[in-house]
């Protein structure tokens, strides 16, 4: 028996017994279609050794190395057929050899195998990526970049088939991180301009609650009280293949109740007004699935085009890019930075430790880590007070105190310290 009829058969088998859901069975069967199948289809069974299943990410290393040399082409041609394509980074090499690695466990329980040879292929270590705010210089170098980008799509020799969009190029324009943070401002020029869109509550309650993009679609009237001001995320929606499915929360502590603050009861009973209106319109032929948020005839949102509709209002605001699972990331941000504490803000999002929230989510913004450093100064007592950088050009001159009585003033009195910068929609 070779690995790929195993494959099949485990998948089969998957499918039949429903012992995993089935948009993380999608998730194994993407990497054997890209990544696996070429290399270790036709291997047998009793033949998978460790140099067999390396092969894997030699020929990932390969892929890599030709899509970065081909976008340093001078031949915008050559640019233009890895448009869009993205390298496989350490973190994505990690799924892919842990897949193997769940296919040959089950075959080694079945004694078709001796051992797990996934096992011991030794990868750099996968580091999630930490969120990066979207400070002023950051955004500048973007926007640079995207410019640049578009004059060069527009001289192209080979016109694409499709006419130029400025989206498309405004979003495949590389960003200093996979995971991006708007500051406070940022956020505040979204909101105002998506308030007219119609799942402005839902972007309002993923930037402030910090809900995931399948519970925010998933969300029901019945699992919440406004009166109360709390919502339970016990359903998801999630794109399986083509299909959006009902699901389960992603994790057991995921399935809690969210607390909302007032402003974010006042939104959502604007919202069943507007799809009290949308019902009416309708008439007869209203969907009604008991959603909080849907299409205007009351069928369910698809999770993906959700997202793509974000960036498009993000593109229109003139705003930098960020995924809207960034705006989870950005919730946690705010959370710490109005003074809440770790625990509670791990609360919020339904992290299973608080350990989780720590690792992920404290990216802290730069307006944030300035006041808490002017603070952490202002604790030190100084009989003299830091003048303006010597004439020597070595450490700042200092005025000492004519007397006794005036060194005891100066130090009594806390460091002059600037106003903090204010934030900007460009950055801080």
């Amino acid at each position: 028996m070779t690995f790929g009829q195993y494959w099949d058969d485990w998948v089969e088998r998957r499918r039949q017994l429903k012992d995993i859901r089935e948009s993380t069975l999608l998730g194994y069967i993407s990497p054997w279609k890209t990544h696996i199948r070429d290399v270790l289809a036709g291997v047998r069974m009793d033949r998978l050794f460790v140099p067999v299943v390396e092969q894997v990410f030699t020929r990932i290393d390969q892929k890599n190395q030709a899509l970065l040399a081909a976008r340093a082409s001078d031949d915008p041609t050559v640019r233009a057929s890895v448009r869009g394509k993205r390298i496989t980074g350490p973190v994505t090499q990690q799924r892919i050899r842990a897949t193997i690695r769940t296919v040959l466990a089950s075959a080694e329980r079945e004694h078709v195998v001796t051992f797990s040879a996934a096992k011991l292929v030794k990868l750099e270590a996968g580091k999630k990526a930490k969120g990066v705010v979207w400070t002023k210089a950051r955004v500048e170098a973007f926007g640079l970049a995207y410019e640049k980008r578009l004059a060069a799509e527009r001289a192209a020799p080979v016109k694409p088939k499709k006419p130029l969009e400025r989206f498309k190029v405004w979003l495949s324009t590389p960003r200093p991180s996979p995971v991006m943070v708007w500051t406070p401002a940022q956020l505040g020029a979204f909101l105002d301009y998506a308030a007219s869109d119609r799942l402005y509550a839902l972007y309002h309650l993923v930037a402030f609650r910090g809900l995931r993009r399948g519970e925010a679609c998933g969300a029901r009237w019945l699992d919440g009280d406004m009166d109360e001001g709390v919502l339970a995320t016990a359903k998801q929606l999630i794109n399986v293949g083509r299909e959006v499915k009902e699901g389960s929360p992603k994790t057991e502590s995921s399935d809690a109740v969210v607390a909302l603050d007032a402003v974010t009861v006042a939104v959502l009973r604007a919202h069943k007004v507007r799809q009290n209106a949308e019902r009416l319109s309708w008439g007869p032929v209203w969907t009604d699935t008991g959603r909080i948020f849907t299409r205007e005839d009351g069928r369910e949102l698809t999770p993906d085009w959700v997202s793509e509709h974000f960036e498009r209002l993000t593109f229109a605001a003139g705003l930098p890019p960020i995924r809207l699972h960034d705006l989870r990331h950005g919730a946690a941000t705010l959370s710490l930075a109005a003074g809440n504490d770790m625990k509670t803000t791990s609360a919020m999002l339904r992290h299973s430790s608080v350990s989780i929230t720590a690792d992920l989510y404290t990216t802290v913004l730069p307006l944030v880590a300035r006041e808490a450093a002017e603070a952490s100064v202002a604790l030190v007592p100084r009989a003299t007070a830091v003048g303006e950088t010597s004439v020597t050009g070595g450490l700042p001159s200092v005025s000492h105190g004519t007397n006794r009585e005036s060194q005891a003033d100066t130090g009594s009195r806390k460091p002059q310290v600037g106003p903090a910068t204010k934030s900007r929609a460009g950055g801080t």
